[in-house]
């Protein structure tokens, strides 16, 4: 199960990848075929089992399902009247209505799945009702700037084709089906919770039991996130198992335990459907289903091979799972408690902590931990420092609050005061979780900054990981190689962190943002351009996705209008020095919001020259700046024209070849390069210059 799941895993990336994209789809798989040829050929070498060569389809699996996924089906807005049925909804934190809905096409697209975003005055959808939506069909973007929202990667990994949002909406029957039932049963259990509990405690209820994050308070979810302990309001394996072992214990009690099993399966099954079939949920519920369908036919559980399957199962239905968070996280820690487990316990053991079920508790906590820090690092760019012990802290609650929690929903169906004495537990141990994430949330460095973004990087980790299990996986004659091909594995992620964080060349990154910024980088200096006319959250995105906590300086390209004055505090926290234009006088909140950040003012007039490291930045009035580096001269004429998104980097040429070549790479918005007079436009993802 474990060398399938990889062999599918390749086959995946390697559709996946956006330079092999451009080749013909046959190439492709025969790239693909070659390498899983390659590969079987050295497992039978291994194993000397002619079977293995079956794992060559898993790579073909991974190819086909990869490319279908990909296929965009509408690649310029066009005006339609979709019909068809409601399968979800939610809200957006605008407040418009979300609704995914599966429909035709004027019969062009039988099966077509677009996601309808509904203003508040107009009608709103429901669950499993006929609608018919009339406006322009939008196709999926691309992330625009680094570390930005990438609607294609999100919404494809959900079925969804197209986004729309509708000028006229009719609305039509509700179609009766299980998942209406399913879903309107939900909604009478997230009631029950509303009536019987504040709304903060009940969102949280609701998250934890019913996977409904509608109402959840975001200040109380970041501080959960800061504890460590966020993956409490996702319904996991830790949720699904709980209530399992629950509903099977009290089950056998008045049934068989094959026939307990039976309706267990069932049960998950409806739960996961309820839930709205998050990923995390039909990962936990194929493995909890797994474990059951063993205690049936009396056979043993492997943990390693159970996962698998469940990642098997999810990729062949959808591929793009694969590039999720969520997907990353939920896999990754079972993964981790799989591999780390026993070399961690056996590290425990070391400094003589008693053996039992807090030894092997600790160790199956440290090893998730451990293992999500790798995904956290690479989509979030920074890591909850306090997680492990965060966890200790409320693991010995969780079970009596999922157990509670779902009696209470199900009592107060039919008997609401019951349900109103157990909800007294439920608010007293959620009020807990609130205080101690707020302290948490206090202490400093409670989300360590990383930087993310690189695979080297992730991989380097991975290995890391991989290693460390190796070699303390128990003592022997060759514990020292073991230990030395770990201490060479720790020394390629330090080469690999020190490539990403300090580039030998450098790096003009031109984000496509409305106010216009560029963020110029060379080793650990950070120098940022801009007018502060919007853009700062891009901006903040790519800081932290370059794992810089401090840029060296901001400089304004003209005095900022008063509607301008609140962005920039904004931005105040994350710079050391604030470049204005010459004769600016700034206002009194921009001020105190210096003094309290430490942030130093320094007017620019014309001629003025910055040196920051081996930048040198020269004021122009006429011309805006004159960025020097080495040999290279990048006169930076218009950072951004807000009417078209443009931006202007004019390179002297002459110069730059003295000391080198400019080649620009990862175009993010639309740039103008200028080179020996000729324009050359690049319309693509990324916008970063890199000159050597």
């Amino acid at each position: 199960m474990l060398i399938a799941l990889g062999c599918l895993i390749l086959g995946i990336v390697i559709g996946r990848v956006e330079a092999l994209r451009m080749l013909d789809p046959m190439l492709i798989i025969g790239l693909g075929l070659g390498l899983g040829l390659l590969f079987c050929l050295f497992l039978y070498r291994v194993y000397r089992y002619g079977a293995v060569f079956v794992f060559v389809l898993f790579i073909l699996v991974g190819l086909l399902r990869v490319e279908h996924s990909l296929h965009n089906h509408i690649n310029e807005p066009v005006y339609v009247e979709f019909m068809g049925v409601v399968i979800d909804t939610g809200r957006t934190r605008g407040g418009n209505q979300w609704a995914a809905v599966s429909g035709s096409v004027y019969n062009e697209y039988p099966s077509f799945r677009i996601m309808a975003y509904i203003r508040p005055h107009q009608p709103q959808a429901v669950i499993g009702r006929e609608i018919i939506l009339t406006g322009y069909l939008h196709p999926l973007t691309r992330a625009h700037n680094p570390g930005g929202y990438d609607q294609f990667q999100h919404l494809r990994s959900q079925k969804i084709d197209s986004t729309m949002w509708p000028d006229e909406i009719a609305l039509g029957e509700v179609m009766p089906s299980w998942m209406v039932t399913l879903r309107l049963f939900r909604d009478r259990l997230a009631n029950v919770y509303d009536n019987l509990l504040p709304m903060r405690e009940a969102g949280v209820l609701r998250s934890m039991v019913l996977g409904d994050r509608l109402d959840m308070d975001q200040n109380l979810a970041g501080q959960y996130r800061m504890m460590g302990i966020f993956h409490i309001l996702s319904i996991s394996g830790m949720h699904v198992g709980i209530l399992t072992l629950a509903a099977f214990t009290l089950l056998k009690l008045v049934i068989p335990e094959r026939t307990a099993g039976i309706v267990v399966l069932g049960i998950m099954i409806a739960y996961c459907l309820m839930t709205g079939a998050a990923v995390p949920t039909v990962r936990a519920v194929t493995m909890g289903g797994v474990l059951v369908f063993g205690r049936i036919i009396s056979r043993d559980y492997d943990l390693l091979a159970s996962v698998s399957l469940a990642g098997i199962a999810l990729l062949v239905y959808e591929p793009l799972y694969l590039f999720n968070l969520g997907f990353q996280l939920s896999f990754g820690a079972v993964f981790g408690i799989g591999i780390l487990k026993a070399p961690i316990e056996r590290g425990l053991a070391l400094l003589r902590l008693p053996a039992g079920k807090f030894r092997g508790s600790l160790s199956v906590g440290i090893s998730a931990v451990m293992a999500s820090y790798i995904a956290f690092q690479h989509h979030l760019y920074e890591i909850p420092l306090y997680s492990i012990i965060g966890n200790l802290v409320i693991m010995p609650t969780v079970t009596i609050l999922l157990v509670i929690g779902a009696l209470v929903g199900l009592i107060g169906l039919v008997w609401m005061p019951g349900a109103m004495v157990l909800a007294g537990p439920v608010y007293y141990i959620l009020r807990f979780y609130e205080l101690a994430s707020g302290f948490f949330a206090s202490l400093p460095a409670a989300m360590a900054l990383t930087g993310g973004g690189s695979l080297a990087v992730t991989a380097a980790l991975v290995f890391v990981a991989l290693a460390f299990a190796y070699a303390f996986s128990g003592y022997g004659e060759d514990f020292s190689k073991r230990l030395a091909l770990f201490f060479c594995a720790v020394l390629v992620l330090i080469g690999c962190i020190f490539v990403r964080d300090f580039p030998l060349d450098l790096r003009v990154t031109v984000l496509h943002t409305h106010g216009g910024y560029a963020a110029i980088r060379h080793r650990g200096d950070m120098l940022i351009i801009g007018s502060g006319r919007g853009g700062e959250p891009a901006l903040l995105t790519y800081m932290d996705l370059r794992g810089i906590n401090r840029a060296n300086g901001l400089v304004l390209t003209e005095p900022p209008r008063p509607t301008d004055i609140r962005r920039i505090e904004e931005l105040l926290p994350r710079v050391r020095v604030l470049y204005l234009p010459d004769g600016f006088d700034p206002p009194d909140s921009l001020r105190v919001a210096a003094m309290v950040n430490g942030v130093e003012f320094i007017w620019l007039n014309d001629g003025y020259v910055l040196e920051i490291g081996q930048l040198r930045l020269q004021a122009k009035t006429l011309q805006g700046f004159r960025l020097g580096f080495r040999d290279a001269i990048i006169d930076f004429a218009d950072i951004c024209d807000s009417s078209d998104m443009m931006a202007d980097v004019i390179i002297d040429t002459g110069a730059v070849m003295v000391g080198g070549r400019v080649y620009a790479t990862e175009i993010y918005g639309a740039v103008q390069l200028r080179i020996d007079g000729r324009r050359v436009r690049y319309w693509m993802r990324y916008s970063e210059l890199n000159v050597k």
